[in-house]
């Protein structure tokens, strides 16, 4: 989708180059730069093949759209035109200074051949306020092709536009881009106006945007002329406007709606899969990967021999749990626990309020489709003291991440934890609350999803087994969405179907595909735009 015969020729070589920059070790380390060399000449051959409407291809100049035998693709461009649904004749009035920071490293998109600019629309939540959304269908418009809709939730970065091109170029690459609405809303931190993102938008109105990390927790929008809005309230409204357009005959085959949701997406995503009714639907599932940190449902953490301070394995499990030591509190403090302290959001108050909320949202949880996926090699900790990081993973050449209070170098190289999401930054919580889940995002994760099922068996209901698999990557978003458990969940691709693994309650692990599509935007550009220096990763 997006490129002619020939582009579609040439993307096994794309993909074959990419498969060598897969964490190599050692001495090969040094060569991730020439790789990344060769893939950004091979992506700069491919532009002059693309032949896409959102590509800058059109009609109006189809010599630019050959197929392989010179001949205009005009099957491609006309699905293509109908896909987007509609045209822009002019650009939106941005101002300067455009695109906002956290939407201006653009290299994925640019790899993957997709004008991101071309996909904004706005959710709107009033008569004035919208929610900016990245989407691969106008939100007003109708399809008879659409048969799942994929919500990808992004890091703490708020690149947003990279979570979107890396979900277009997967579902492409599985050949269901014709049945797949892929959309990724912004958690930004500047409100745009509709003259920015999209004239179609009513005029005057503007954007919703946080002034913090707080979204991750559900946090309402940064108080403005904007309203106040929760991040929870956007993704129900989201849901419930997928699920009318299913009724109204909009989306009239619409089967299945997945919120994926990665790093401080995943932490996003699964508070809200645990207060939201919306998740309960049918046809709803929730996908989660790498959080930073997981709430908690009672006062118990993994003791201290689940949490120690090395990379453990993706073997680790944990059936050992109880308070902490010492007297401190705010490990259990909200967003890592359910002990609320004044006001949160203007979504979780009523639970913090009332507690029969919460207990029912306790009760509801074991009957709603949440599932957890673990980056294999995301076994790093560079903010606490006493980790033991992982030569292998933890010291990636050509990285310069800071802070690094604790961590001595290996090789010249500091400790990166957020790699390969980030070369420069630091972002794994390694504050209390953090800490007592577990000493890395691979440990936290295990932790959580035995610590469920001893929950949930604890209150006398033994027959809940959280569903969990593995990935072979780092911190990884692309990795992640593009693994072959990942597109069997949301695709049902790999040759079993979704309900089986399900069933099974097991961890389950495949092997790689030939589908990985990874996430190139750091070689390309040389760093990541700064992130919130809250450690909220």
């Amino acid at each position: 989708f997006g490129f002619s015969s020939a582009c579609r020729g040439a993307r096994p070589s794309l993909k074959r180059i990419a498969m060598s920059l897969k964490f190599v070790k050692g001495p090969m380390q040094a060569q991730s730069r020439l790789h990344a060399l060769i893939l950004f000449l091979l992506a700069k051959s491919l532009t002059l093949c693309r032949c896409s409407a959102i590509a800058g291809c059109s009609a109006s100049s189809p010599e630019q759209c050959t197929s392989g035998s010179g001949e205009a693709d005009a099957a491609t461009l006309m699905q293509v035109k109908l896909r987007i649904g509609r045209s822009r004749t002019e650009p939106p009035e941005v101002e300067e200074g455009w695109p906002p920071g956290q939407l201006s490293n653009n290299a994925t998109c640019d790899l993957d051949g997709v004008d991101s600019a071309a996909f904004q629309f706005g959710l709107m939540m009033s008569g004035e306020h919208f929610m900016p959304i990245y989407s691969t269908l106008p939100l007003s418009e109708s399809s008879d092709s659409i048969e799942r809709a994929v919500i990808y939730i992004h890091g703490l970065g708020a690149d947003a536009n990279t979570y979107f091109c890396d979900g277009f170029v997967i579902a492409d690459g599985h050949n269901e881009a014709a049945s797949t609405l892929t959309m990724t809303p912004w958690f930004g931190n500047r409100a745009v106006t509709a003259g920015e993102w999209d004239l179609q938008l009513p005029d005057g109105s503007e954007s919703i945007s946080w002034n913090s990390s707080s979204w991750l927790s559900g946090g309402d929008s940064h108080s403005s002329s904007t309203g106040v809005y929760s991040s929870f309230t956007v993704l129900d409204k989201l849901v419930k406007m997928l699920e009318e357009h299913k009724s109204n005959g909009k989306l009239p085959n619409l089967k299945q709606i997945t919120i994926a949701g990665f790093s401080a997406g995943c932490q996003m995503a699964s508070r809200w899969a645990f207060f939201s009714s919306a998740v309960g639907s049918a046809g709803v599932q929730v996908v989660v990967s790498d959080c930073g940190s997981y709430l908690y449902l009672n006062t118990l953490r993994p003791k201290p021999e689940c949490a120690v301070t090395r990379n453990t394995g993706p073997d680790h499990k944990c059936d050992s749990f109880g308070q902490p030591d010492g007297n401190e509190s705010s490990y259990n403090y909200y967003k890592y626990g359910l002990l609320f302290t004044g006001s949160t959001n203007s979504y979780v108050d009523p639970f913090a309020i009332n507690p029969r909320l919460t207990i029912a949202a306790i009760d509801s949880f074991p009957s709603k489709n949440v599932r957890f996926l673990f980056g294999t090699a995301d076994v790093c900790m560079c903010g606490a003291a006493g980790m033991e990081n992982d030569p292998d993973y933890c010291f990636p050449t050509g990285t310069d991440c800071t802070p690094n209070y604790f961590q001595s170098a290996l090789n010249d190289v500091l400790c990166c934890d957020t790699y390969p999401a980030s070369f420069v930054d630091n972002a794994l919580d390694s504050r209390l609350g953090g800490m007592v889940q577990g000493s890395n995002r691979l440990q936290r994760g295990l932790n959580y999803v035995h610590y469920l099922q001893y929950f949930y068996a604890a209150r006398g209901d033994p027959s809940y087994k959280a569903t969990w698999g593995l990935f072979d990557g780092g911190h990884d978003s692309a990795a992640c969405f593009s693994s072959p458990l990942f597109t069997e969940w949301v695709f049902g691709i790999n040759g079993r179907p979704s309900s089986d693994v399900l069933k099974e309650g097991k961890p389950s692990r495949l092997p790689i595909s030939d589908a990985r599509v990874p996430n190139f935007r750091s070689w390309l550009a040389g760093e990541d735009p700064l992130i919130d220096a809250d450690l909220d990763d």
